[in-house]
């Protein structure tokens, strides 16, 4: 991870900052690119609205843990409890801008301890079958491959790709 990234768990003062993060990101990235699966204006504007976001903030059932570089939030992952056993990496979100400067790494590892101290023996994650760039990303993580479905986006053109790793 490069010096000047911090990760840290999300608070409630960070909703506007998330909100915003994710709204950027949805402009750089567009809706053809990987991840925004189904995502629409309507779909960005929901997730993005402050009470979507304080749903997804705290405790062992769902977690967010952010990125900043000096001081801006640049990216995020998410988790939340799936079973008593099992946790799913929610999402993970980079800026396009800030793809390749090592920031998705250690937020997704903080999404994986943070699921390990709370007990959590398994994670699991879902991506298009064609999105090689977070395939080989989590598979360096150590994910396997669990199976494929399609999209319930809506798209019936979309099938997913889902990966686990033991905690």
């Amino acid at each position: 991870m490069s010096d000047d990234i911090e990760v840290t768990e999300a608070r409630v003062d960070d909703i506007t900052a998330v909100s915003e993060l994710i709204q950027e990101a949805w402009r750089q990235a567009g809706p053809g690119a990987p991840g925004f699966t189904g995502a629409t204006d309507e779909v960005i504007a929901e997730v993005s609205a402050p009470a979507a976001i304080e749903a997804r903030i705290g405790g062992p059932e769902r977690r967010m843990f952010l990125a900043r570089k000096e001081g801006r939030v640049v990216g995020f992952s998410a988790s939340r409890r799936l079973t008593a056993e099992t946790v799913e990496l929610a999402g993970a979100v980079v800026l396009q801008s800030m793809v390749g400067l090592g920031i998705g790494r250690p937020l997704v590892e903080a999404a994986i301890e943070s699921a390990r101290s709370h007990g959590f023996t398994r994670m699991t994650v879902s991506t298009e079958i064609d999105n090689e760039r977070a395939l080989g990303f989590y598979r360096t993580l150590g994910f396997t491959v669990a199976g494929t479905s399609q999209s319930d986006s809506g798209d019936p053109d979309v099938e997913l790709q889902h990966l686990e790793l033991a905690l």
